[in-house]
């Protein structure tokens, strides 16, 4: 929340990715880069090196080369860098850092240590990391003189920030570091030379042998080189060269079975010649039984992505097998995951089909009708949400047959499965749940078409006429339209108010309530204020970017919320996920019309900056700056006795998940009708339209204009701190933002799947 200097650079401090010391194979073999080499240049990692208690916990690069939503992710040493999710940027257009600039070092960077530099304060520069530590935090220093002037070793001691030969220099290395090249305490300075050598021996046998204790420093320092650069490679986004290519292809049958996590980044790698489709299909028919579920959507995506390129050298049969040992881990994922990766398993669905994998798709259709048809309440909200996405494809062929845009046979066999599925899925519901989706169905076309007559509340038709909507709780039925509203933004969605029943009998639904029934005719005839909640119809042909941001937020928020600790954290505020949950559901109806969840109790920030006197010219500025105390006097306005502490609790933790949800996915056009406070204190992002660092150029101009800057997050730091008070921050705030900042990053490879289904496939 807010572009504050003190928690990034408390985030750098913590989870900066400085450059990698590990050499490079190629750079050790000598042969294959030159110092001009645009790879060579660009480093082994990309973002650089993790520490080991942290491997696997991968920073998603914002395409914002200056700022992600309000935080700036400053690029070192390049005046230009591609977004990682870029289709026009290239590996090869990075360079590789040179280390952190003084200026984003607040203190001193060993995770053990909170101490911050004071004006003047002396620091020393880890030579193999590059990063800054104290003097209780590092090693050395070391006088080292290397001789010689074997290319290998010169290669290696530039990866280490080590002198090259012929040079002395002092070498100071952090606690992570010398750990890693006992430097001074076994490895001597002349032995550095040594030790590319016997990287390169030691390569093809690495995963042979545990270290002993006779091993030398050298073959120790070796092994451990070695294992980092596995362990980097496993969950690095970039494509390896060739010689990590060779290395890594030779030992995949071991690294599958030390880790089956391995399979999903072989077949993102795999570059589909007839081996490596070869080697990677065997692997997966092999450990398929013990594949996570995680795992086996990102081998989806692969699949799908390359389905064309992999049925040429695997054949149709092959690959239609590979998808079905891949879609069965599936069946132990929970139907509220499965919906999160909807857009992504339908996609590789269609590839599929569209490529004649008839068992491909065939399988990808009968896991999710088989989790929709489950009886949990998330199994419900699957099946509406599945219904809807079959839909909107079925609209979507028609209106390109209209068009005449499929010229291919094989294009037009894949049309028809969209229309299959659909029937499959409502031939397999018992009856009542068929009626519910067509009454649901029904009354979306007729308030889209505005035949709003159709889709009144009407007391007669009693409990029997009730039905679900895809964006709401699956134990809510609505009862019918009660009133319309337009929103007052530049989308202008239609603001639907319906009457509801909740169905208390389901499993996990709401204890039901002492009141008399909400919506009956009773309560009409009495004058008593009905129970209504509202729904959001829009129209945008962009929506179905919207949409897919908002499955990747969803299913973000779900993998935050498993970590233990934070739920640790939230047991002992006494609230649960569902009262902190800062985003909501978005389901497609049709090619640019969709359905979206309105949050009850919400305001804009802008409405909340208003206050009572809404003639405040500052308040109706866009970009305004946050007025000191408007978010607090809007909870106290409404926020009671014990209900208080509670709604602050709730601003602290959805204002940290917010945060680091927009900061991953890059969300533009932040200003303060995008920003919604509820009144009983959660905070949500709205209106994804702009993602991954794009910014629509009023937004740029008005920003320039009005805070002389690129545009960032409206809610400043103060005006947060103001309303949880000192002790929430640090008892919530930041140990929130941190932990679910690191639960992100261990999902590199799923991000990456998500991201690329939301923003850069051709529609």
């Amino acid at each position: 929340p807010g572009p504050h200097r003190t928690y990034q650079n408390r985030m750098e401090r913590k989870d900066a990715s400085p450059r990698s010391p590990v050499p490079d194979i190629a750079d050790l073999e000598g042969e294959f880069f030159n110092e001009n080499d645009e790879k060579f240049s660009a480093g082994l990692f990309g973002r650089g090196w993790l520490p080991p208690e942290e491997r696997g916990k991968l920073v998603i690069e914002p395409e914002a080369e200056e700022e992600a939503n309000g935080w700036e992710v400053v690029a070192i040493g390049t005046s230009r860098r591609s977004s990682s999710f870029s289709d026009t940027g290239a590996h090869s257009d990075k360079v590789r850092c040179d280390g952190v600039p003084d200026d984003l070092i607040m203190g001193c960077l060993d995770p053990n240590c909170d101490k911050l530099w004071s004006p003047g304060e002396s620091r020393q520069r880890c030579s193999a990391c590059g990063f800054f530590f104290c003097k209780a935090h590092i090693k050395g220093p070391w006088y080292v003189t290397c001789f010689g002037g074997s290319s290998s070793g010169a290669s290696l001691l530039d990866s280490l920030n080590l002198p090259k030969p012929g040079l002395e220099a002092q070498v100071f290395l952090c606690f992570r570091c010398h750990n890693r090249l006992p430097l001074g305490d076994q490895l001597q300075g002349h032995e550095l030379l040594l030790l590319s050598a016997e990287v390169c021996a030691m390569k093809s046998s690495v995963l042979d042998s545990d270290a002993t204790e006779e091993e030398s420093a050298v073959k120790t320092s070796a092994r451990a080189l070695l294992l980092r650069l596995l362990d980097q490679l496993r969950r690095c986004l970039r494509s390896w060269t060739d010689s990590e290519r060779e290395w890594v292809w030779s030992l995949a049958s071991e690294l599958v079975e030390r880790d089956v996590g391995w399979l999903a980044q072989f077949f993102r790698q795999s570059q589909w010649t007839k081996e490596e489709s070869v080697t990677a299909v065997e692997l997966l028919a092999k450990v398929h039984a013990d594949l996570p579920g995680f795992e086996s959507l990102q081998i989806l995506g692969c699949l799908g992505r390359s389905a064309e390129a992999a049925c040429a050298h695997l054949g149709e049969r092959r690959l239609g097998l590979a998808a079905v040992h891949a879609t069965k881990a599936l069946q132990a994922m929970n139907p509220r995951e499965i919906s999160c990766c909807l857009e992504l398993l339908l996609d590789a669905a269609h590839e599929f089909a569209a490529n004649g994998v008839t068992g491909g798709y065939l399988a990808v259709l009968a896991v999710l009708q088989s989790l929709s048809q489950e009886k949990s309440l998330d199994g419900q909200a699957l099946r509406n949400e599945f219904f809807w996405a079959l839909e909107t494809r079925v609209q979507t062929v028609a209106m390109n047959r209209q068009k005449e845009t499929a010229a291919s046979k094989n294009y037009r066999y894949a049309e028809t499965w969209q229309s299959k599925a659909l029937q499959e899925l409502l031939k397999n519901l018992p009856q009542e749940g068929e009626l519910d989706l067509m009454r649901q169905h029904a009354w979306v076309r007729h308030m889209e078409h505005g035949d709003y007559d159709c889709c009144t509340f009407e007391p007669a038709w009693g409990d029997t006429r009730t039905f679900p909507l895809a964006v709401w709780p699956a134990y809510r039925r609505c009862t019918g339209l009660h009133s319309l509203q337009k929103a007052e933004s530049k989308s202008a969605p239609l603001i639907a108010k319906c009457r509801y029943k909740d169905d208390s009998s389901l499993p996990g639904a709401p204890a039901k309530k002492s009141q008399a029934k909400a919506g009956s005719h009773a309560n009409h005839r009495h004058g008593e204020r009905p129970n209504t909640s509202g729904v959001l119809l829009k129209k945008d042909p962009d929506m179905h970017k919207e949409q897919q941001v908002g499955q990747v937020l969803r299913l973000l928020e779900i993998l935050i919320w498993k970590d233990s600790e934070l739920q640790d954290l939230l047991q002992r505020e006494g609230l649960d996920p569902e009262d902190v949950r800062a985003t909501y559901t978005i389901v497609m109806t049709g090619p640019g019309t969709a359905m979206l969840e309105f949050i009850d109790g919400a305001r804009t920030l802008r409405e909340v900056r208003s206050g009572p006197d809404t003639s405040l010219v500052s308040s109706r500025l866009f970009f305004s700056k946050g007025e000191k105390g408007t978010l607090n006097t809007f909870l106290r306005r409404n926020n009671k006795g014990e209900d208080l502490p509670k709604s602050l609790k709730r601003l602290a933790f959805t204002a940290a998940i917010s945060a680091v949800l927009s900061f991953v996915a890059g969300l533009g056009d932040r200003h303060h009708e995008n920003f919604m406070v509820t009144v009983d204190g959660r905070l949500v992002h709205v209106d994804f339209g702009w993602a991954l660092g794009k910014e629509p150029l009023d937004a740029m101009l008005i920003h320039f204009a009005v805070q002389g800057g690129r545009p960032a997050t409206t809610i400043q730091y103060d005006e947060l701190m103001d309303a949880v008070g000192h002790d929430m921050m640090d008892r919530i705030f930041w140990p929130v933002v941190c932990k679910a900042y690191l639960c992100v990053r261990r999902y590199p490879g799923l991000l990456a799947e998500m991201f690329y289904t939301a923003m850069l496939r051709e529609r």
